[in-house]
């Protein structure tokens, strides 16, 4: 909910449901997310397009309405006079995040930004009382300092505001090993959001042996993503194995 899914209510005495919506390049990580809570909650995954997009596909789940998500949707979210209801993050809500959790939000919502190795989760949606809340619990609970960044786009002549949790390359490194050891096999495809690129040998080496050791990954599928992120000679010296044996199907 902190991330992509949100809470529906259809009714005023009906029970609400949980949606997720995924793009179609991330399939696999709605897939995943589904099998996880769908024996929970139920439903499955829809394929869908837009009218105005018809050659786009895009992934929609909804689960079945259910008196617990009831319960939720009143507990965390609050009616803001004529804004309708809105989220009210609360410490015991978000003192039961777990790396898992921790990681979802920042699939849903986040990018590691390849030049300065940082990430950027977006925020605009809580309001400043709960990015408050939010940057005080992963300061408090997981160590981790972040700033929040500001911008703005025009759209229809109207300005409109967006903010976001930016955080150190320090912090980066420490956020996504938080999440290594829960990074679900079935979302290679998002590899690219915990793996940093270096050009030195150094700290490039010592990112590749933490994702080798830490995610359920083989050397063999990191070593795939990085062939054409990495130079030849950097990619020879942190992939020996694989440089060997491109030399031996090459010349047997």
């Amino acid at each position: 909910i902190l991330g992509d899914g949100y809470l529906q209510k259809q009714y005023l005495r009906g029970d609400a449901r949980l949606r997720l919506e995924h793009g179609e390049a991330q399939e696999d990580y709605i897939r995943w997310k589904v099998d996880v809570i769908s024996p929970f909650l139920g439903g499955k995954v829809k394929t869908r397009t837009r009218p105005e997009r018809p050659d786009t596909t895009f992934f929609v789940y909804d689960s079945h309405v259910n008196a617990e998500l009831t319960d939720i949707y009143y507990d965390l979210f609050k009616k803001k006079g004529d804004e309708g209801y809105k989220v009210d993050l609360r410490l015991k809500w978000l003192n039961r995040f777990t790396a898992l959790g921790l990681m979802i939000w920042f699939l849903d919502d986040g990018h590691l930004h390849p030049r300065d190795r940082e990430i950027v989760i977006g925020v605009h949606s809580l309001g400043e009382a709960n990015i408050a809340k939010l940057r005080q619990y992963l300061k408090s609970t997981w160590d981790l300092d972040t700033r929040v960044e500001m911008s703005k786009q025009t759209r229809n002549e109207k300005v409109i505001y967006h903010a976001r949790l930016r955080f150190s390359t320090n912090q980066s490194k420490k956020f996504i090993r938080a999440i290594m050891p829960v990074f679900p096999r079935e979302c290679k495809s998002l590899l690219y959001k915990i793996s940093m690129v270096y050009k030195q040998h150094e700290p490039q080496q010592r990112w590749i042996s933490d994702l080798i050791r830490l995610t359920p990954f083989s050397e063999s599928e990191i070593a795939e993503f990085y062939r054409d992120k990495l130079s030849d000679k950097l990619f020879s010296k942190c992939f020996p194995k694989e440089n060997d044996l491109l030399y031996i199907v090459y010349f047997n």
